[in-house]
């Protein structure tokens, strides 16, 4: 009776996937298929990356940090294994770039195939974008949909400290929408890209302590057959 040999290393009585034996098959077989590029884009200013067609915020990383970021979702979401893998991970070693100021990263993948461990290097090519997401862009051209206006109750009008009592209930969204600030002597007005956001931190506001909110508009246009102004919050503390 003939015995079952690897085709390969004509290794016998071994455990054989096909007509070759587990070492040669981690071996001769492609057993982990990675992209052939992973691409992504991300904001230079705050670091937000676009997802699913989208602009996503994240806490402030670095350039590296973001790239990571991009390369562990990319080939989390792209790679295809081998059926017969039981364990599997990634890890990024590196991060480099050639003459050209092309980038690549060295990723270390290990895993295990029929209870034999394997250990592969391969080369990521990277395809990252630098661009300026919709927020940035817009703090930048100074755009704007709202203005709070913090006004005082007494002719005393804005001091340090009702200014700092305003601005305590600034969350994050509220910071992140911020276009500009500029401060007059009848006070302080704060410039948001979306009125909702506006609208949600007055109401906060008024919720919490007794003052005078006053709404309005401004710079009214027909645009598309829609009508269009700025929205004016006086609120008075």
């Amino acid at each position: 009776m003939s015995k079952r040999f690897c085709v390969s290393c004509g290794k016998q009585d071994t455990v054989l996937i096909g007509a070759l034996c587990v070492d040669c098959y981690i071996k001769n077989k492609q057993i982990v298929e990675v992209p052939k590029k992973i691409t992504g884009k991300y904001c230079k200013i705050c670091g937000a990356q676009f997802i699913k067609g989208k602009w996503i915020r994240v806490p402030k990383q670095s350039s590296l940090d973001v790239i990571e970021d991009i390369i562990n979702r990319e080939l989390s979401n792209n790679i295809r294994l081998d059926e017969n893998i039981e364990e599997f991970s990634f890890n990024i070693k590196s991060i480099w770039k050639d003459r050209g100021g092309h980038y690549f990263s060295t990723v270390e993948i290990k895993g295990k195939l029929k209870g034999k461990s394997f250990v592969k290097d391969i080369i990521l090519n990277l395809d990252i974008e630098k661009s300026i997401c919709d927020s940035c862009f817009r703090k930048k051209a100074r755009y704007y949909e709202a203005i709070v206006q913090l006004r005082g109750k007494d002719k005393a009008g804005v001091d340090d400290k009702k200014r700092a009592f305003f601005e305590s209930f600034f969350s994050e969204e509220v910071v992140d929408n911020l276009s500009d600030v500029i401060e007059g002597k009848e006070g302080i007005d704060y410039y948001f890209i979306s009125k909702s956001v506006a609208r949600k931190l007055v109401a906060f506001i008024s919720s919490m302590v007794d003052v005078e909110v006053n709404e309005s508009y401004q710079s009214e246009r027909i645009k598309n057959g829609k009508r269009e102004a700025k929205l004016v919050i006086s609120i008075r503390i």
